[in-house]
């Protein structure tokens, strides 16, 4: 990565470089019948937000996850604006630890994908460590990553590809947002990955 700043701009060389690493990722991703996609929403976004619900559908889009969580700690109003997820909605939710487990038993060592994976896996390593749970998962692969590199638009503030949302990003293979719920926006990064895919 470039330091913030930078005066450099990739060549129409280099982009396409990129764009046909992610669109090769993308293939060999679709391509993988073990491969799930999997979306969480939160309470925030610090080192103290919580996981209130999560979702994991299979590479042909079959649901295997779809819970809500109930939090320690209440539900922002700004959380619940974004998501819907009321403390009321949330009150009789299963809590971490069972879901959990239903989760390790869905992953076990199959291909995770997930629209900005290292704000997702930090939130469930975060309510490992809330809850004691003593397991780390394998890493997860970020489609918000490839995408911005899919998408090309460079970034020269920051040095890199832009990243973008997935709203925006799914809309651009003519599919419609996933309403900020972890089933929709689960199901969301899937079509972004065919979508990369079929631009071979």
């Amino acid at each position: 990565m470039m330091s913030r700043g930078s005066l450099y701009q990739p060549s129409e060389e280099d982009r396409l470089r990129v764009r046909h690493a992610a669109i090769r990722w993308a293939c060999d991703t679709v391509s993988d019948p073990d491969t799930l996609y999997l979306d969480t929403e939160t309470t925030g976004l610090d080192q103290r937000a919580e996981v209130v619900e999560i979702s994991v559908v299979n590479a042909d889009g079959v649901v295997l996850l779809d819970t809500l969580v109930r939090p320690q700690s209440r539900i922002p109003p700004d959380a619940e604006s974004v998501h819907g997820i009321s403390n009321a909605i949330a009150a009789t939710a299963p809590e971490w630890p069972q879901v959990y487990d239903e989760l390790v038993r869905i992953i076990g060592r199959r291909r995770v994908v997930v629209y900005n994976a290292e704000f997702d896996y930090r939130l469930v390593t975060q309510m490992n460590g809330r809850h004691r749970i003593n397991h780390a998962l394998p890493g997860w692969q970020c489609a918000m990553r490839h995408f911005s590199g899919y998408s090309g638009q460079w970034h020269a503030k920051y040095g890199n590809y832009r990243w973008h949302r997935l709203d925006h990003a799914v809309a651009v293979f003519g599919h419609q947002p996933g309403g900020h719920r972890a089933l929709g926006d689960a199901l969301a990064c899937r079509l972004v990955v065919q979508g990369m895919a079929g631009s071979d």
